[in-house]
Formats: structure tokens, sequence, C-alpha cells
């Protein structure tokens, strides 16, 4: 029961991830480290 458990608390917390990633993206946030001026880093998209 314990795996069910801790398994429903990981899927929730990568669902969350994602969610708060794609939200930022439609927003414009940017996640690079360069400061969103992706012509000074290649990390970027």
């Amino acid at each position: 029961m314990a795996t069910w458990i801790i398994g429903g608390i990981l899927l929730l917390a990568v669902v969350g991830i994602v969610i708060k990633m794609v939200l930022d993206h439609r927003a414009g946030k940017s996640t690079c480290s360069c400061g969103g001026d992706c012509s000074k880093c290649r990390g970027c998209r």
C-alpha cells in the first residue's frame, strides 16, 4: 500500500512540474540561463 501512496505522490509532483513548464512556456518565460538572449548561448530553445 505504501508503494501506491509514494507512487501517487511522485506522479503528482511530475505532473505539477510539467504543467508549470507548459504555463511558463506559454507566458513567454525562458528557462535559459542566458537571460533569454539565445544568441549568446546554445542551450536555449
